[in-house]
């Protein structure tokens, strides 16, 4: 384990660990987030390139309840074509991931959450009518950002909340969506050499509070009026951007 993880220090490990729980917690009840939060510490810890391609090796364990999630909650007719432009932006942005030097990924992993806090702050969502075009378009830039960054959710989660669709519509849609990117964006870090032994090992060990932490999340959302879960989902983007800028 040691020559594996050379730089596996106990006080980051521990944040790590924390951040994992966390971030499956959000996952399991609002059906987004857990790139949001987990990606930056994970990126200050190894780095975005291990932390990118680590972020969808931790999609794995938790593929059960995303199933369990979508076969009640997910309106296929519409989120299928969306889920199926990952075929082609995904690959995008991990040839994006590949190329660029990490510091300038790890620049923009915090850029987009500080933009997303931004976005809070001038005072919320326009309304929108969701049309075929408008999902596409969504779909496509949250599969590139997903492909560079490991964060693929703010498009989406941006656009599902302006909708103003009712609260379990959006986290069924959403989670069909990333139970679908995530099985498309490992095999694209695979065909490009970045799933190391090292994120494996990473991966397996961060699954563990993952996983406990979606259960619990999942747990608190039958429990959560409309009004709470929106409120905690434009909550989650704003902290996420507001602690990567103290970072």
């Amino acid at each position: 384990m040691p020559d594996l993880l050379p730089d596996l220090h106990l006080p980051m490990f521990i944040l790590t660990v924390c951040a994992a729980f966390l971030a499956g917690a959000v996952r399991g009840f609002a059906g987004f987030g857990s790139a949001l939060v987990l990606a930056p510490v994970l990126a200050l810890a190894y780095g975005p390139i291990v932390a990118v391609p680590l972020m969808s090796v931790l999609q794995l364990p938790v593929m059960y309840q995303l199933i369990r999630i979508t076969r009640k909650e997910t309106d296929w007719r519409r989120t299928g074509p969306m889920a199926a432009t990952a075929l082609v932006s995904i690959p995008l942005g991990a040839a994006v991931l590949k190329s660029l030097d990490p510091e300038m990924l790890r620049i923009g992993i915090s850029g987009i959450v500080l933009g997303l806090a931004a976005v809070m702050a001038v005072g919320g969502l326009p309304r929108v009518a969701r049309t075929r075009t408008r999902d596409m378009v969504a779909a496509s830039t949250a599969g590139a950002m997903g492909g560079s960054t490991g964060i693929g959710g703010p498009p989406l989660v941006l656009y599902f909340l302006a909708t103003g669709e009712p609260a379990r519509q959006v986290r069924g849609d959403l989670s069909g969506y990333f139970m679908v990117t995530g099985v498309v964006g490992l095999a694209t870090y695979f065909a490009y050499g970045l799933i190391t032994l090292k994120i494996l090992i990473l991966g397996g060990v961060l699954s563990v509070p993952h996983f406990a932490g979606m259960s619990f999340g999942g747990y608190l959302f039958p429990r959560a009026s409309e009004k709470t879960f929106r409120w905690i989902a434009l909550s989650i983007l704003a902290c996420v951007g507001v602690g990567t800028l103290l970072k």
